[in-house]
């Protein structure tokens, strides 16, 4: 049996990593979202703000008991869950919207390793994926919040990869920029005005084109390279490079 805990689950590119990972009956699937709590095909959600982290913690504390007593050949975490606002120059964008921003984009997938490397101990094949961006590495207008956390993201893999390498422990880390995907957060981006996002018109003629890949069709990739053990190695990738 093979253990998957999938962060935001509700919708976009989670919700299809959810649906997959859910259709093959040797995998227990735990999702963390905002949404409500209790049994799901495949496993069980666990209803979670990821940007508080009192409730992420209580959630934590949920899956172990869930987990309890269970014996898995392999535990993937998966770290999706992420939010775009606010988009606009930092000196005008609301600060507790710039704090959810951090919390969720780099906060919570910070302590979801930290936790995850503590409770799968004896897992033998334990595996760390962080969905990132091409955000994290290049400026975007009106992205400042979105950008940082993403970088810091790819570095925390970097370092968490080294802790685990150098204490011989079997974890495999990647920081996994899935490219331009279909989702609710595209629409986001392409609703911004123009003064407060320089870059909209060039996302909506990428929806236009069709150069937007499906949500279904990035999750199958992610979880075929996952499967094969395509994603160790070098923790900072790009998928559109390797599927």
């Amino acid at each position: 049996m093979n253990l998957y805990i999938v962060t935001g689950t509700t919708k976009g590119l989670g919700a299809a990593l959810a649906a997959r990972i859910a259709a093959d009956r040797g995998n227990e699937l735990i999702a963390m979202a905002r949404a409500d709590e209790g049994a799901l095909p495949g496993g069980h959600r666990l209803r979670a703000d990821l940007a508080s982290g009192r409730e992420l913690a209580a959630a934590c504390e949920r899956a172990e008991a869930l987990l309890g007593g269970k014996v898995f050949d392999k535990a993937v975490l998966i770290n999706n869950a992420g939010v775009i606002a606010p988009v606009g120059p930092l000196d005008e964008v609301d600060a507790g919207e710039l704090e959810r921003n951090l919390a969720v984009n780099l906060v919570a997938p910070m302590l979801l390793m930290r936790w995850f490397i503590r409770a799968t101990k004896g897992v033998p094949l334990r595996r760390i994926i962080n969905i990132s961006s091409g955000a994290g590495r290049r400026p975007i207008f009106g992205w400042s919040a979105y950008c940082a956390a993403k970088a810091a993201l790819d570095m925390a893999s970097r370092t968490v990869a080294l802790e685990c390498e150098s204490r011989a422990l079997a974890v495999e880390v990647a920081s996994l920029a899935p490219g331009v995907v279909d989702t609710p957060m595209q629409e986001a981006v392409r609703a911004a005005p123009v003064e407060r996002f320089v870059d909209v018109e060039r996302f909506r003629a990428m929806k236009a084109e069709g150069m937007l890949r499906p949500a279904d069709d990035v999750a199958a990739d992610i979880l075929r390279l996952e499967q094969a053990g395509a994603l160790r190695g070098e923790v900072v990738q790009d998928l559109r490079q390797i599927a």
